[in-house]
């Protein structure tokens, strides 16, 4: 089956079986969802510090075949912060993605007493990174922090991916359709399909069907979106989000099926929305 055959038996069961209307085409834009253990993020991954807490690395330099990555999150005194709220079953989630938006790792360190957290990060191409933080402080802010790191050795530039509303991850098929709403809010609905089916029973991934993390090209800014449904009805798996900058995002949808997670990647484009100019989540 060549790939014009395969894109055409997708867009009849997208339509025919799902209901969520013809072509993937539609403008998009993500931002977060209500999460439900914590208040949103505020800090979005672009500063070190916010509300006295700063993310802390020991070393900002990575090696090019991975390894170790250490640091702390201080909070007004210097010191390291210990007590951590649980959001989606993980006390911090860290994402390291490169500059160009073509690397993707969300991952789980693991914390030390002292309040150190380590992570052995996976063999990374050389060129210029941010790891964000995104964590609660038990009795304080939600905040995502990030700072800039940089692996060494000969850097060949990338260029971000043009727009796209389908991608193919390891033999899955994952569409993405959007409605745009007035105030630059979006719903925004993400099909699974293998085989040319849906695939009706995603796992749950940290207490969700699927998360999503849109990040801004530019400046990095960052945002965490988690699902509207606890059960994908029909394999979709739909999320509310509200953005309210124009520019262009990647959006990095993990989903997790027979056992192991997979990320699916789109590139989108906003256009201009009347109000704030900062992503809101």
């Amino acid at each position: 089956m060549n790939a014009g055959t395969r894109l055409a038996s997708f867009a009849l069961v997208l339509v025919a079986m799902l209901s969520i209307g013809a072509g993937l085409g539609a403008t998009i834009g993500p931002s977060l969802d209500r999460v439900v253990e914590a208040p949103p993020p505020i800090g979005e991954g672009v500063v070190a510090a916010a509300n006295g807490y700063r993310f802390v690395p020991s070393s900002t330099a990575l090696g090019p075949m991975g390894g170790p990555f250490q640091f702390t999150i201080t909070n007004q005194d210097g010191e390291p912060v210990r007590e951590f709220t649980k959001t989606h079953e993980k006390e911090l989630h860290l994402i390291v993605v490169n500059r160009e938006l073509t690397v993707f790792e969300h991952v789980h360190p693991v914390r030390d007493a002292a309040g150190t957290w380590s992570i052995d990060l996976p063999a990374l191409a050389p060129g210029s990174y941010r790891a964000i933080a995104d964590f609660w402080i038990t009795d304080g802010p939600h905040l995502a922090l990030g700072t800039d790191l940089t692996v060494a050795g000969h850097f060949a530039p990338d260029t971000t991916p043009g727009p796209n509303d389908v991608d193919h991850v390891d033999g899955y098929t994952v569409a993405l359709r959007t409605e745009r709403h007035d105030g630059g809010e979006i719903t925004a609905k993400l099909l699974v399909v293998q085989e040319r089916l849906p695939v009706t029973d995603l796992e749950p991934y940290l207490g969700a069907d699927g998360h999503l993390v849109a990040i801004r090209t530019g400046d990095l800014a960052y945002a965490h979106v988690h699902p509207v449904d606890e059960n994908a009805p029909n394999g979709i798996v739909t999320f509310d989000a509200t953005l309210n900058s124009a520019g262009r995002y990647r959006l990095f949808f993990d989903f997790k099926h027979h056992g192991v997670v997979h990320t699916a990647a789109f590139t989108f484009d906003q256009s201009a929305v009347t109000g704030s100019p900062a992503m809101e989540h």
